[in-house]
């Protein structure tokens, strides 16, 4: 087999391959002999299907092809693994000659990962802003655990005011029409500005519990249901209830609803947990700040197409959270602020994938690897995460292929916590003040 690989622009890999006539024609004759099993002519069983016979029913092309994509991987595979190439893309096969008998030409490119210069990674020295509890964190907590626990109770001898909760049904009608969908019973609403549809909420202020009223409202221009949007609407509403909240006072009745013997050791417990979020808060500005550092002082050519991969995906979750939260991605693709949105995260992509080849040139740099052993508690939480039925990955082709791309990134998430702990275990680390207006959380960067 010939090899010629030649360089085309910062990471891209134009390969050339010679295949000897032997070599080309056993694959054919495999594919011959695969398609013989998979054809039904009559006269013949299957697997005895004369070769002319199966060139006759499926052209020569058709089996040519068959032939390559077995034949192409197992190539191109031992091609990157003899030439020690980096691939961090599937190979794209430009041409191919293939006449039997004669020698298989095959043309590929590929990107390989970019060379990252890395500065000296082992001897960083940062300042970073410490993180410290409030003066009202207490305080805070425990007003939070009395939210977490309030009551509702109703009232009545008076009307609806701001800031109230009330139990209502309404029926939607648009253009005089019920609204499919537009009618609901027993629904909790809170009478504040701008909740439920612009405007609504003031119009109830006033009314009497046990009355009905007329809502006039207008759906937003990008209302969830194109069919609504901008439209105006009539609701008639039927208030049931109104009720006020309760919240519990924080004492040692609160603390032993809570499972604690008094509200002193409520307080014990609420502080050890407080103390234990400031140190892993403080953990995490480490680790983003040497990161950071670290990623400053490399040098790399990142191609374009790296980061317009990363963006695409980027923008790919962002598409997918708008559906789940029932919101159009078509209008806002729109709206005005797409284009920021895909400046955003097209800025976002490319720190991404600095991030990601500094780690990465760390890890080859340090020779790192990573062990089932260390691997395993990532690889629990995904399965846990995902659901996935373990009894059952071996049987089933699909999750046994589900299965491999989690243990794939639980091996990643792995890695990736090592490089960072080794990188900040090897800096100098001096906190710091912290600015009044604080520091950002950290976002997780990924070693690849």
């Amino acid at each position: 087999m010939k090899v010629s690989l030649e360089k085309e622009g910062t990471n891209v890999v134009k390969l050339g391959v010679e295949i000897d006539s032997d070599k080309a024609k056993k694959a054919y004759e495999v594919a011959c002999r695969q398609l013989s099993q998979r054809v039904k002519i009559p006269g013949f069983r299957p697997g005895k299907v004369p070769r002319n016979m199966i060139e006759k029913t499926f052209g020569v092309d058709y089996i040519k092809r068959e032939a390559l994509e077995q034949l192409v991987p197992e190539v191109l595979g031992r091609v990157i693994m003899d030439e020690k190439l980096d691939v961090i893309t599937e190979p794209q096969i430009d041409s191919w000659v293939f006449e039997l008998g004669q020698p298989l030409q095959l043309n590929a490119r590929f990107e390989v990962r970019p060379e990252v210069a890395l500065g000296d990674y082992r001897g960083l020295a940062v300042k970073v802003p410490a993180a410290k509890l409030p003066e009202d964190a207490m305080d805070k907590a425990l007003k939070s655990l009395a939210e977490a626990r309030v009551s509702w109770q109703a009232v009545s001898g008076r009307a609806v005011a701001a800031g109230d909760t009330i139990l209502m049904d309404f029926e939607c009608h648009v253009e005089g029409k019920l609204v499919e969908g537009g009618k609901a019973e027993g629904l909790l609403l809170e009478i504040k500005e701008g909740n439920f549809l612009e405007g609504f909420c003031e119009q109830l202020v006033g009314q009497e519990p046990g009355g009905a009223c007329e809502v006039k409202a207008s759906f937003p221009d990008n209302y969830r249901n194109p069919e609504l949007a901008g439209k105006d609407a009539v609701f008639q509403v039927q208030i049931k209830e109104l009720r006020e909240r309760n919240v519990p006072e924080c004492n040692d009745e609160l603390a032993k609803a809570l499972g604690q013997e008094s509200l002193d050791a409520l307080k014990e417990t609420l502080s050890q947990r407080l103390e234990e979020e400031v140190k892993q808060e403080n953990e995490t500005r480490v680790q983003r700040i040497v990161v950071d550092a670290a990623v400053a002082i490399a040098q790399v050519d990142i191609p374009q197409t790296m980061i317009d991969r990363e963006r695409d995906l980027l923008m790919a979750h962002l598409e997918r959270y708008f559906e789940q939260n029932g919101q159009s991605w078509e209008a806002f693709k729109q709206s005005p602020d797409f284009e920021k949105v895909q400046e955003e995260k097209r800025e976002e992509a490319r720190q991404r994938v600095l991030t990601s080849l500094v780690l990465g040139a760390v890890v080859r740099s340090e020779s790192m690897s990573i062990s089932e052993e260390e691997t395993a508690p990532y690889l629990a939480e995904l399965v846990a995460r995902y659901n996935v039925p373990i009894d059952q990955v071996a049987r089933d082709e699909k999750l046994r292929r589900a299965f491999d791309e989690l243990r794939r990134q639980a091996m990643e998430e792995a890695l990736t916590r090592k490089v960072v702990e080794y990188l900040t275990g090897q800096a100098t680390i001096e906190f710091v003040p912290e600015e009044p207006a604080g520091e950002p959380v950290a976002a997780e960067a990924s070693a690849s």
